[in-house]
């Protein structure tokens, strides 16, 4: 699993003796998300039981390529292909993918993203994450209302605020220098309160400095309910997790996994020796549209790990497992078939 659908980092140039590349700095969590992953961890999903759902297609890819080009780039010609599935649409300097399902798109505006460096700023003059998510949630209401709608019960919250930086040193001097050049708001869904987690019920949206939109990334389906399933506690959430460390990196597991207090307890924490699980978010687990072979939306929890090597090497494990009391292996989802494997009640 893919925490992200985007990259962001910045192509690595040298010009006029100046070397220079980009990266993600300052990802910044917002209130909402930081409370859900201290939830987790010691609550896990916090519900007895959670229904099953099933993504729905409810749109073709034509309809809603067209919609998007009329409120985004009403005039000019363009280009339509289809690759792999998905619908591709290129004008002059914009670029517009759409999922298979029709529920997830990807726009860039190329022209934007190449004068964003011209636009760089000081770190300390970054556009605050207040004012990303207000000018995301207008961006959402006047371009995408009709592919970012909420049913009864749904909620549309702020999770994080990334920023893209920009790097250089000075080949004569040893200057070196760091200034923001985008910023990126993450959005994602609640369902009766209860987060949608994985890749699915997101929306990604990037603004160079002078507020002009650079991208947009959602994955927005509408979900039909199924039957409930029974749900395990933090404990057994956390015994997963490690579990399937023990198998992707060959770590040997603690006997026990204590579950964190419920006040006063931070990021990491210890889920075996040398590896700390750095987050944890439980709810409904939804990988997204990317992943063609996933239709069911079951109760799950994303984690991210990190350990380290005898060389000092870093290594982070990303992923998610099922949060029900009973769940079949899934061939497309990972976790699931090392935990039957290893007979997990």
């Amino acid at each position: 699993m893919q925490n992200n659908n985007f990259t962001f980092m910045a192509a690595v140039a040298m010009a006029a003796g100046v070397i220079t590349g980009g990266s993600l700095a300052n990802a910044e969590a917002l209130p909402r998300a930081k409370a859900h992953q201290q939830f987790s961890v010691t609550q896990g999903v916090g519900r007895s039981s959670l229904p099953v759902l099933q993504r729905a297609a409810t749109a073709d890819q034509n309809g809603v390529s067209a919609g998007l080009i009329e409120r985004l780039r009403p005039a000019g010609e363009y280009q339509t292909t289809a690759l792999a599935g998905k619908l591709r649409v290129t004008g002059e300097q914009w670029s517009l993918e759409v999922s298979t399902d029709a529920a997830g798109a990807e726009y860039r505006d190329h022209a934007v993203a190449a004068a964003a460096h011209s636009l760089g700023r000081p770190d300390s003059q970054k556009m605050p994450a207040a004012e990303l998510e207000r000018k995301g949630r207008a961006f959402i209401a006047s371009k995408l209302a009709s592919q970012i709608s909420l049913g009864k019960g749904e909620e549309l919250v702020a999770l994080r605020a990334d920023y893209r930086t920009e790097g250089g040193r000075d080949l004569v001097t040893g200057e070196t220098t760091s200034a923001v050049v985008a910023n990126r708001i993450v959005f994602g869904r609640t369902l009766n309160g209860v987060p949608v987690v994985g890749n699915g019920s997101k929306v990604i949206l990037t603004f160079a400095n002078d507020g002009s939109l650079e991208s947009f990334h959602y994955d927005w389906p509408t979900y039909q309910t199924g039957d409930a399933l029974q749900v395990v506690g933090a404990g057994e959430v956390l015994t997963r997790v490690q579990k399937v460390l023990g198998v992707r990196g060959g770590l040997a597991p603690s006997s026990i996994v204590p579950v964190p207090g419920a006040k006063g307890r931070e990021y990491p924490v210890e889920i075996a020796p040398n590896v700390q699980l750095q987050s944890l978010e439980c709810g409904y687990y939804d990988p997204g549209s990317s992943d063609a072979k996933a239709k069911l939306v079951q109760p799950g929890c994303t984690y991210l790990t990190a350990s380290q090597d005898l060389n000092g090497m870093r290594v982070g494990h990303a992923g998610a497992v099922p949060a029900a009391v009973s769940f079949p292996a899934d061939a497309a989802w990972m976790e699931t078939q090392i935990l039957t494997a290893k007979q997990v009640q």
